[in-house]
C-alpha cells in the first residue's frame, strides 16, 4: 500500500491503533534513519494490520471510525506509520501520543544530500537546507528550485540536480509498503495482543496490566490520566510507582483478587466502569493514609526506603474495608510491623500475584491483622534479625530501610549537637545524610575492599554540618571527642565504644559487633511493633545520599540525568534472585530490567565498584549491557536518544 493511501485512510478514520499500543517513542535518530532510507530506496519493513469492526475493541480515537464501523489497527509499524504523517502533514495524527518534537523541523541539504534537524548555527546561513515537510506539500518543486537558484550563484547543473533531489523526497508518498493483515472471527482481543507480542519479540512485551487498562479507557478514555495524575502527586513527596501497581491496588478493590484478567473478565458496563472510578479514588485516599502513617510513625520519606511496594494491594484493601482509616494505633502499629517484615524477608519475591492473593484472602477472616502475620510465618518462618542481615553494601539492600527506620525513631542522636535524628528539619545544614564511620577512601587506602567498606556497619546518620566536620578523619581521632562532648551519642546509633575497635586494623571486628549492636536493636523494634506500640517520629528528613557516599549519589544523579533525557527511571537496588532456590543472588546498583526505551530493549545495569562476581550474576540475568562509570553510562544515553550536539559528558 501507499504511503499516501495509508495516510488518507488515517484521516478517514479506516487506520487507528487498538488502545492497548502504547504511544509514539521513537526519537529524532530513528526519525532521521527512517527518511534516509526511503530516500535512498532501502527496505524499511512492511505493516502488520489487524481488521475488525471498532465496536469490538477498544481503540484510539474512537470517534472517527468509518460509517460501517469497518476499521484497520496498526500491530506492527505505529512508529513508521506516525512518523511519516508528522512529516507529510506537518502534525501528528489523530491517534498520536508522544513527542511530536521527534519529527518536526528535520532539515535536507540539496548539495550533500544529508538530513539533520534544524541548526540555526549550521543552517541559518545556508539557503541549501530546505525543511523536508515543507517539500512533503510543494505543489511544484521547480519553482522552489527557481527561488533557491535567484539567491545564489549555481550552474543549470546543479540547479537539475537538486529539483531532482528535491522530487526524490516527495515521492516517498508514493513508496509502496508491504501489509500483511490479521482478519477473522476467531481473532479475539487476547489472541491478537500475543500475536503483538510476538511479532515486537525485540520491544517491551504488553503486560496483562497494559490490555486491562486499554479495555478500561474504551469506556474511560481519561484513566490514563488520572492515574498519572496521582503518581505525579505521590512523586512529588518522593514515592516513585507506576500505573501497573496503581492498577494492581485498584483490582484488589473492585475484584477482591489481583489479577488483571479478573477485571478483565467483567463486563465493562457504565456500573462497572464506575467502580473503578470509585476504586481510584479509594485507592488514592488509602495510599496518602499509608503514605502519613510510615512517614509519621517510621520516618520512611523517601522511596528508596519503600521496598516492598506489592504490599500496598492488601493494604489499600484493609484500610477501605474499614473505611478509609486504621481503627487503632494498635491495628497501625502492627498493620506497619507486618509491612516492614514483608520487605526484610522478600515476602514478594516470589510470585506476586499468588502471594498478593493470599494476603486479600487474609483480610477476608475474623483476624486479618493476625492472619496476614500467620501467612508470613508460614512462608518465611519465624525469623530474627542476625548480624549478618546487616552484612551487605549498598543503601539498596534490603535491610537499608530498617536501617533509616531505626535511626528516625530509636532515639538516634547527631554525634555533634545531641539531638534527636527526627528532631531535625530537612532544610540546608539540618538535613541528615549517611556518613561512613571509617572513611572509605581510608579504608581503601589500607586494603579493604569496596564492598566491606561501604558495609552496613560502616554507615550512621549525622547532619550535613556534623558530617562535614567529621570529614575524612578516623574513628581513632574523633570518637573519643564525641564521647566526651555527647555522652551516649555513639550508642545511640549502636556503635562500638570498645576504643580498640576504633583502629583501622581492627576495623572487621568493629564491624562483626556493630552488626551485632544493630541486630539485638532492630529485634527490640520489631518485637515492640508488633506488639502494637506505636513510634512517632517528626518531619526530619534523612537525605540519604552525602558527599561523604559519593558512590550513592553517583547513582541518583544518572538516574535523573535518565530521565531528564526523557527515558524512565531506573530501579534501584534491583534484585536478581536463584531461578531454582528462590535466594537472593546479587543486588545490582541500578537497573532498567525492560530496557530503556522501548524498541531498544535491552536489558541495561549500572554497577560501580562492585566485584566481578556481581558483574557475572547480572550478565547470566540477563544484563549484558553493562556500564561501570558514569560516562560509559551517559555516552549510551545519549546515543540512545540521539542527542544532534557534542555534548560534552561529565563525570558524577
Amino acid at each position: 500500500m501507499r504511503v499516501s493511501a495509508i495516510l488518507d485512510n488515517i484521516d478517514r478514520g479506516g487506520l487507528s491503533l487498538p488502545m492497548f499500543q502504547r504511544g509514539y517513542v521513537w526519537k529524532r535518530p530513528q526519525v532521521k534513519s527512517l527518511v534516509q532510507s526511503l530516500y535512498r530506496g532501502y527496505p524499511v519493513g512492511g505493516l502488520l494490520i489487524w481488521e475488525t469492526r471498532a465496536e469490538e475493541v477498544a481503540i484510539r480515537g474512537g470517534e472517527r471510525i468509518s460509517a460501517s464501523g469497518a476499521i484497520s489497527l496498526l500491530l506492527d509499524g505505529q512508529q513508521r506509520v506516525t512518523t511519516l504523517y508528522g512529516m507529510i502533514r506537518g502534525k501528528p495524527p489523530p491517534f498520536f501520543d508522544g513527542d511530536a518534537k521527534a519529527f518536526t523541523d528535520l532539515r535536507f541539504h540539496l548539495e550533500t544530500e544529508e538530513f539533520e534537524f534544524w541548526s540555526p548555527a549550521k543552517m541559518v546561513l545556508d539557503n541549501l537546507w530546505l525543511n523536508v515537510s515543507e517539500l512533503f506539500a510543494l505543489e511544484g518543486i521547480q519553482g522552489k528550485i527557481r527561488e533557491i537558484g535567484n539567491r545564489g550563484v549555481y550552474t543549470d547543473e546543479q540547479l537539475n540536480n537538486y529539483a531532482n533531489r528535491a522530487q526524490k523526497i516527495f515521492d516517498i508518498q508514493g513508496v509502496d509498503l508491504p501489509v500483511q493483515s490479521v482478519t477473522g472471527e476467531d481473532k479475539s482481543t487476547d489472541v491478537v495482543v500475543e500475536i503483538f507480542n510476538q511479532v515486537n519479540s525485540g520491544g517491551r512485551r504488553l503486560s496483562k496490566g497494559d490490555l486491562a487498562l486499554a479495555r478500561i479507557g474504551g469506556k474511560w478514555p481519561e484513566i490514563r490520566e488520572e492515574m498519572q495524575r496521582r503518581l505525579d502527586e505521590w512523586r512529588m513527596v518522593d514515592f516513585v510507582a507506576d500505573r501497573d501497581w496503581l492498577l494492581r491496588c485498584i483490582t484488589a478493590l473492585v475484584t477482591d483478587a489481583s489479577e488483571f484478567e479478573n477485571l478483565d473478565d467483567k463486563n465493562l458496563d457504565d456500573k462497572i466502569v464506575a467502580e473503578i472510578g470509585q476504586a481510584l479514588e479509594d485507592a488514592e485516599k488509602a495510599v496518602g493514609r499509608l503514605l502519613v502513617a510510615t512517614r509519621a510513625h517510621l520516618g520512611m520519606d523517601t522511596t528508596k526506603v519503600h521496598n516492598s511496594k506489592q504490599a500496598f494491594p492488601a493494604m489499600v484493601k484493609y484500610l477501605v474495608n474499614n473505611g478509609g482509616d486504621f481503627p487503632d494505633d494498635t491495628a497501625k502499629a502492627q498493620l506497619l510491623h507486618w509491612y516492614i517484615s514483608a520487605s526484610i524477608w522478600g515476602r514478594f519475591s516470589g510470585p506476586t500475584e499468588t502471594v498478593i492473593n493470599q494476603d486479600l484472602a487474609a483480610l477476608r477472616t475474623s483476624d486479618p491483622i493476625g492472619t496476614l502475620q500467620r501467612n508470613l510465618l508460614q512462608s518465611q518462618g519465624d525469623r530474627k534479625v542476625g548480624p549478618e542481615n546487616f552484612d551487605f553494601n549498598r543503601t539498596s539492600a534490603r535491610f537499608y530501610p530498617l536501617l533509616h527506620i531505626m535511626s528516625r525513631v530509636n532515639g538516634a542522636r547527631d554525634w555533634g549537637t545531641g539531638r534527636q535524628l527526627h528532631d531535625h528539619e530537612g532544610v540546608a545544614d539540618n538535613a541528615l545524610e549517611l556518613h561512613h564511620i571509617f572513611p572509605k577512601a581510608y579504608l581503601r587506602e589500607k586494603g579493604v575492599s569496596a564492598n566491606d567498606a561501604g558495609n552496613f556497619g560502616n554507615l550512621a546518620f549525622q547532619t550535613r554540618n556534623t558530617n562535614r566536620g567529621i570529614r575524612d578523619r578516623h574513628p581513632v581521632d574523633y570518637m573519643q571527642e564525641i564521647v566526651e562532648r555527647q555522652p551516649g551519642a555513639l550508642q545511640s546509633q549502636w556503635v562500638p565504644t570498645n576504643p580498640e575497635l576504633w583502629k583501622v586494623e581492627n576495623y572487621h571486628q568493629f564491624l562483626e559487633e556493630r552488626r551485632r549492636l544493630l541486630a539485638e536493636a532492630a529485634n527490640e523494634f520489631l518485637d515492640s511493633l508488633r506488639d502494637g506500640n506505636l513510634p512517632t517520629t517528626t518531619s526530619g528528613t534523612i537525605a540519604g545520599d552525602s558527599d561523604a557516599d559519593e558512590e550513592e549519589a553517583i547513582l541518583e544523579e544518572l538516574n535523573h540525568f535518565a530521565a531528564d533525557c526523557g527515558l524512565p527511571l531506573g530501579e534501584l537496588g534491583h534484585e536478581i534472585f536463584d531461578a531454582n532456590t528462590g535466594d537472593l543472588t546479587a543486588t545490582l546498583d541500578l537497573a532498567w530490567p525492560n530496557g530503556m526505551q522501548d524498541g531498544l530493549s535491552e536489558p541495561v545495569a549500572v554497577l560501580i565498584d562492585e566485584e566481578n562476581s556481581v558483574r557475572i550474576a547480572a550478565n547470566n540475568a540477563g544484563f549484558h549491557r553493562i556500564y561501570t562509570t558514569p560516562e560509559e553510562f551517559k555516552r549510551y544515553v545519549l546515543e540512545l536518544i540521539g542527542t544532534d550536539d557534542e555534548t560534552e559528558v561529565d563525570a558524577a
